[in-house]
């Protein structure tokens, strides 16, 4: 089998956070970006993979086209892992993270998707697992900065029966808020970066009271592992990082640091479904567990979905909490029924993308 062509499909796809007006500068947008990647054989076998590329989409279509596409034409793509090993290797005077390991890690995702076809399995049972997991969903909610809408949206998470809920705030009102309304329910906060070691220290350990099922990636830079080991051991309330960090190399440095109780890598940046099984192991043997990093709704999903079905302790799943004007896959994907996501029958990652969603949604 030869890998024939590659395609790149450019999305920008409308989205509704579900709140008429927000304070908040985070994320300024109503239209979320995609890479998607079809990789096509001589035996008729075609693969979809996804490339991270919120707000920076052409930079990785570009790097997809002309970086990685002349490296893998006519190779056979069930030699996945080699593939993943020779792209790296090459492209590595490029960089070892960014633009570069997106382009690499959307790739890496369409080949294992033919690997599956091919064999005629789910990607799960190619992983090693019978799929049967049911795993927890949280609602992971957009930053409003407004106490109203962050009380709103809670609500509608927790009548949607979310059992875990997310939130992208940064300040304490937002927080309290959202326990008043949440109750019991755990709730887990992620600030992107914002704060230095100190500011950091002193703003989880004001929100103690909240009891925070864990707080997550509080320093700039995100790669300070240091800091955060330091922090994990001045705060009380659990660290979570991951979604910034790039191969099994740097999960590594982060568990030697001590750096997080919970460990968030992104299928579509870390290197793909290859190298996110490294640092599956990699984490178990530290004793580290997993929660996917998984804001997406086109391929990465479904590979995120796949791949924690094959983990011992799959942890929880992130739903991304918008509405789509449109979308790739059926909409049921990702809906949890009772706050569970189930793995759908079919070969592969499971479903092929909406053609016509696909064309009405390029950018031109």
């Amino acid at each position: 089998m030869k890998i024939t062509n590659l395609e790149t499909y450019e999305l920008q796809i409308p989205f509704s956070t579900g709140v008429e007006t927000s304070a908040s500068d985070f994320l300024k947008q109503d239209t979320l970006d995609f890479c998607l990647i079809k990789i096509d054989t001589d035996i008729g076998i075609t693969g979809w993979g996804d490339a991270f590329s919120y707000n920076c989409r052409k930079p990785v279509a570009e790097a997809i086209k002309h970086m990685v596409k002349p490296l893998i034409m006519g190779k056979n793509p069930l030699d996945v892992k080699q593939i993943n090993f020779e792209l790296q290797k090459k492209l590595h005077l490029f960089g070892r993270y960014g633009i570069t390991m997106f382009a690499i890690s959307g790739v890496d995702i369409a080949l294992w998707d033919i690997l599956a076809k091919h064999s005629n399995l789910s990607l799960c049972q190619i992983l090693g697992s019978a799929g049967s997991k049911e795993i927890p969903a949280y609602a992971s909610l957009w930053r409003y900065e407004d106490i109203e809408a962050v009380q709103d949206r809670c609500n509608h998470a927790k009548n949607l029966s979310y059992k875990y809920i997310k939130l992208h705030e940064i300040y304490k009102s937002e927080v309290k808020a959202a326990r008043e309304v949440l109750g019991d329910i755990p709730i887990m906060v992620d600030t992107n970066c914002p704060w230095t070691r100190d500011q950091a220290r002193q703003t989880i350990n004001d929100w103690e009271e909240y009891n925070l099922f864990w707080v997550e990636e509080p320093i700039n830079p995100p790669e300070d592992f240091e800091g955060l080991s330091n922090l994990r051991t001045e705060t009380f309330t659990p660290i979570a990082a991951g979604e910034n960090a790039c191969t099994s190399f740097e999960f590594k440095k982060m568990f030697e640091a001590e750096a997080v109780d919970y460990a968030q890598p992104s299928v579509t940046k870390v290197g793909g479904i290859t190298e996110f099984k490294k640092i599956i192991s990699i984490a178990e043997s530290y004793g580290v567990q997993i929660m996917a990093h998984s804001p997406y709704f086109g391929p990465g999903f479904l590979a995120t979905l796949h791949l924690v079905q094959s983990m011992p302790n799959p942890g929880f799943l992130e739903r991304f909490f918008i509405d789509f004007e449109a979308y790739i896959y059926p909409k049921e994907i990702f809906t949890p029924k009772d706050g569970i996501f189930k793995i759908s029958e079919g070969v592969g990652l499971g479903f092929d993308p909406d053609i016509h969603v696909l064309k009405d949604y390029i950018v031109k």
